[in-house]
């Protein structure tokens, strides 16, 4: 006899992952570069031009 059973549901891992953890808060890097980001897309006009990032 067959020691399988197809119905049976498969056991949890021994290692489950962990649970996830809420985003750091991005740094002050991050944010300046996000910030250009928006700038740009807000002076791109219309929307058919690339995104316009100056240094």
């Amino acid at each position: 006899m067959d020691d399988k059973v197809p119905h049976a549901v498969p056991r949890p891992s021994s290692n489950p992952e962990p649970p996830a953890r809420a985003p750091a808060a991005p740094s002050a890097e991050d944010q300046h570069s996000s910030d250009l980001l928006d700038e740009a897309l807000d002076e791109t006009f219309p929307a058919s031009d690339p995104v316009a990032v100056g240094h």
